[in-house]
């Protein structure tokens, strides 16, 4: 039992104090490196953009074809739906 609450003590302590410090550490570093790799900043900004491919119809992929759009009935002959009673109960 005592090494239990000891074992969680030590873990908790982990988590609570020394975690925070080497996620930061970590970060850091990888940070530092992505910065001297030339990698965090604009990693793709060299690259040509691909241009959409046709897909056999003449339209390009990725292209959006409406064929039907319904009409929207008028709502004016809405008269405010149906009211029920009803009776508070304390």
């Amino acid at each position: 039992m005592i090494k239990f609450i000891f074992v969680t003590l030590l873990v908790i302590f982990f988590i609570r104090m020394v975690a925070p410090i080497l996620f930061r550490w970590l970060l850091a570093f990888f940070v530092k490196k992505s910065l001297r790799n030339g990698t965090f900043f604009y990693s793709n900004m060299n690259q040509p953009r691909p241009e959409p491919q046709s897909n056999g119809n003449g339209r390009r992929q990725g292209d959006v074809k409406i064929d039907y759009v319904p009409e929207q009935p008028d709502r004016k002959d809405f008269n405010g739906g149906q009211y029920v009673d009803y009776e508070e109960i304390k």
